[in-house]
């Protein structure tokens, strides 16, 4: 059930701010192919993308997926891989890699947007690359949640100027020259566009199929070479002309939307992964590109540039992630509310690198990995996971041996560390093992009891907190305690309150406040108490209330809100300290 995302509409308010965003994704290039980055040799021109860093900011240790769909998957989700088993590349005639589709359970961008009544109109234009073909020509809205569409289904469209367009489930065939036509396509439903925006252009380019692009759109000279439709370094030159062509038709977007609209415009742009195989540059290695857990196939280009960055023209070091462009783009669109605090959401809003040049790290660990596979435990069977801090990075394959890497010495990757002596190199292993076993240990899947919130109403026994365990099944029961409430010999006693809203009661928006009532201004009460039961807490200040699960599966999916609210005498003028909260998730 989705009763919380239906609570957030009582609490809905239009985005105090209305600069639009513009996500454009490119296929398959990573940061050698982008001048700004200054680390290919001799990459082609791309003095749009240039720009975007020149007055924005460049992030240097920016981390996708090795394949598309799963980098796509987390932008529009916040998640990683394993929560959504998208996990490798979609074949969209067939997939035999057995690889897991975007489900309609999947809370997206654009309907997170939806959700709290943004404002924001929202569209996608180009790759969608989340289903195969047996799904209905239209999951870019009816699963994706975008309102419109424009662009093409499958991963790799035979030829750029003879594919499948698709907009809005009306499918043609379409000769205009895919780049242009992506460009064509944003265009015209940008400048339709009366309120703020959001637009999520994801080109083909550079993707293969390998060619030469309409000569106006690059500078290379690819006279007497023919394309070759295998991955080798031949198609260099070709892949150079394609990057260039993407490039030059974002100039012409930009140009073409004016610089009223560009002034009032975030953009982020973003590869999906790195460089297509064997199409690398030194001092990267070809064979160690887009597919690989290597820098050449998770390191992408990540810059964003608009009205939201302070100080323009720098580089961040800090380690961001392909998935935080979900929370990132909630958060500049003032609706990072739309994320319940009890949800599993991996992303972290880059906003605060935007804002403040000297922000400090927001996250300790970026992580990507690759599998196949549509259900548990098909993650922790094959494929890899990987993950690095500010220093190290572990390669840790389930069905192979591991690899662990010092970046800052060994940038590229060629000193395997994994039986090193040194206890600091072992001690950086484990800790980053740990992470990995951490993040995989749930399965994937959401928790059905979550304590949210956080408690910081002082009783004499401290702040009360709350926590829940047991089985929320049909038939199954909750134990649901306190810790921390007025002692017994004290006087002390709790109420437990338990409702169906974490965002209101009774016409009141929640959490409310005590502090009218007599309580301190810093105790607040989040969860509505259709229901209330008293119990006496013991010595310590503890009590516990059993929440029996009514034996039927007619309540699964149905979502309960939990709170204790401690008699607590001379703690305050109220005599009354709540608790954090806890949901409970009736579940099959």
């Amino acid at each position: 059930m989705k009763q919380y995302l239906l609570a957030f509409l009582f609490a809905a308010t239009v985005a105090a701010q209305s600069d639009n965003v513009l996500l454009i994704v490119a296929d398959d290039i990573g940061v050698d192919y982008v001048g700004a980055y200054g680390e290919g040799t001799n990459p082609p021109p791309t003095p749009n993308i240039d720009s975007l860093a020149q007055n924005g900011v460049l992030f240097r240790n920016a981390w996708a997926n090795p394949s598309c769909s799963p980098t796509r998957a987390s932008i529009l989700t916040g998640r990683y891989p394993f929560r959504t088993l998208v996990g490798r590349w979609i074949g969209h005639w067939q997939n035999p890699q057995n690889v897991g589709l975007l489900q309609a359970a999947e809370k997206t961008l654009p309907e997170r947007l939806d959700a709290v009544a943004s404002g924001y109109a929202h569209a996608m234009v180009g790759k969608w690359h989340l289903h195969d073909s047996f799904q209905s020509i239209d999951v870019p809205r009816t699963i994706g949640g975008f309102s419109h569409f424009a662009g093409s289904l499958e991963g790799q469209i035979g030829s750029y100027t003879n594919w499948t367009r698709v907009e809005n489930a009306v499918s043609a065939p379409s000769t205009n020259y895919c780049t242009i036509q992506n460009t064509d396509d944003a265009l015209t439903w940008i400048q339709a566009q009366t309120g703020p925006w959001v637009c999520v252009l994801t080109y083909q380019a550079p993707h293969v199929p390998y060619h030469a692009p309409p000569a106006n759109l690059h500078t290379q000279n690819l006279s007497g070479l023919s394309p070759q439709s295998n991955h080798t370094p031949a198609n260099i030159p070709f892949y150079r002309a394609m990057v260039e062509s993407l490039d030059t038709e974002m100039g012409r977007l930009f140009q073409t939307l004016g610089p009223a609209v560009m002034a009032s415009t975030n953009v982020i742009f973003v590869g999906d992964n790195g460089t297509v195989q064997r199409q690398s540059v030194a001092p990267f290695d070809g064979t160690r590109a887009k597919g690989t857990p290597y820098e050449g196939g998770i390191n992408v280009p990540l810059i964003v540039s608009g009205p939201s960055v302070q100080q323009p023209g720098r580089e961040v070091t800090a380690l961001a992630c392909a998935v935080d462009l979900f929370s990132t783009v909630l958060d500049l669109t003032n609706a990072g509310h739309a994320v319940a605090p009890f949800e599993v959401i991996d992303s972290r809003s880059l906003v605060p690198y935007l804002t403040d040049p000297a922000q400090v790290p927001l996250r300790q660990f970026a992580f990507t990995e690759q599998f196949v596979g549509t259900a548990w435990p098909a993650p922790n069977n094959n494929g890899h996971a990987t993950i690095r801090d500010a220093r190290y990075k572990l390669i840790h394959r389930y069905s192979g041996s591991d690899e662990l890497f010092d970046l800052q010495v060994d940038p590229w990757e060629n000193n395997n560390l994994v039986n090193s002596s040194n206890p600091q190199v072992q001690q950086a292993r484990a800790a980053l093992l740990a992470e990995i076993n951490r993040l995989r240990s749930t399965g994937g899947t959401a928790s059905n009891l979550v304590v949210f919130g956080t408690s910081t109403c002082p009783g004499w026994n401290g702040p009360p907190a709350i926590a829940a365990t047991g089985s929320a099944s049909p038939g199954g029961a909750v134990s649901i305690t306190l810790a921390g409430g007025g002692r017994f010999f004290f006087g002390g006693s709790a109420f437990c309150l338990l409702g169906f809203s974490w965002t209101t009661w009774a016409g009141q928006a929640l959490p409310v406040s005590l502090a009218p009532y007599g309580g301190p201004a810093n105790c607040r009460l989040s969860s509505s108490p259709e229901f209330v039961a008293w119990r006496q807490t013991d010595l310590l200040g503890q009590a516990t209330f059993t929440l029996n699960i009514p034996n039927t599966t007619a309540y699964v999916g149905t979502e309960v809100f939990g709170a204790w609210l401690s008699v607590d005498p001379g703690a305050n003028a109220l005599d009354l300290v709540p608790s954090n909260s806890v949901l409970i998730r009736f579940e099959p």
